[in-house]
Formats: structure tokens, C-alpha cells, sequence
């Protein structure tokens, strides 16, 4: 479980600094472009998305698979949206792939070491996507 807590919370690196950089920019002699931020977000919540799609498979009478993908494919979607709205997309698309999992519990094996570290990551996530939002 500590490895997955170290990748879980690196992984929150690129969001927490590019939303520091784009809320301070002075700080660098550019500024940080907006598809390096929203790529990633959108390349994590495929992520998050495609982990339950065996989880949900495997453990369902229903095919809950085809309800995991749609997450990726709102992230994918809100490529076509101005900057303000991709960011509220995205976020939006985090708190409910969350509250579907929770949705899922009985379904799920979560720990509660995970479950911890789940809300915490989303929690951060959903946090910067406000932030860089607010910046704009």
C-alpha cells in the first residue's frame, strides 16, 4: 500500500505545480500553457476510470464497464470547450467518477487506506482545477 500512496500522491505533483505557476507566474519567465494542465488532468481521469473497469467487471451482475468509460470520454469531450469551461468539465468529471465509486462501494474492495487516499487525491485534484480556474 506505501508504494501506491507514494505514485498516488506523486501524482499530484504536475497539478499542485502547474496551478502554482499559473496562480504565480512571476515566478517564471513563462508561463506554463494551458494543454500541459488540462492534457494531464484528462489523461488522469481516463486513468482513474479505465482502474475500475475490471474491478466493476468482474464483481457485476450489470456491466457497469460501459458507465466507466463515459468518464474518459467526458474528459476526452471537454477538449472542445474554451479553457474556463474544460476546467469545470474536468473537475465536475473527478467528483463524479468519486461518487460513483462510492456509489459502487459494496461492489468495491477498498481498503480504508485507499479509500483515505482516494478522497484525499480528489479532493487536491478538484481543488487545483477551482484554483487554475480562478486564475483565469
Amino acid at each position: 500500500m506505501r508504494l501506491i500512496q507514494l505514485l498516488g500522491y506523486a501524482g499530484l505533483l504536475p497539478f499542485i505545480g502547474l496551478t502554482f505557476l499559473q496562480l504565480w507566474p512571476q515566478l517564471l519567465a513563462f508561463t506554463p500553457p494551458f494543454p500541459a494542465f488540462q492534457s494531464y488532468s484528462q489523461i488522469i481521469l481516463a486513468f482513474m476510470s479505465g482502474v475500475l473497469w475490471p474491478v466493476l467487471y468482474q464483481q457485476s451482475e450489470r456491466f457497469f464497464p460501459v458507465w466507466v468509460v463515459s468518464f474518459a470520454l467526458v474528459g476526452w469531450f471537454s477538449g472542445s470547450l474554451v479553457p474556463s469551461q474544460q476546467l469545470l468539465v474536468l473537475a465536475a468529471a473527478f467528483v463524479a467518477l468519486r461518487w460513483f465509486e462510492i456509489r459502487q462501494g459494496s461492489q468495491l474492495t477498498y481498503s480504508p487506506a485507499y479509500t483515505r487516499l482516494r478522497n484525499h487525491l480528489t479532493i487536491v485534484v478538484v481543488t487545483c482545477h477551482l484554483l487554475y480556474w480562478s486564475s483565469l
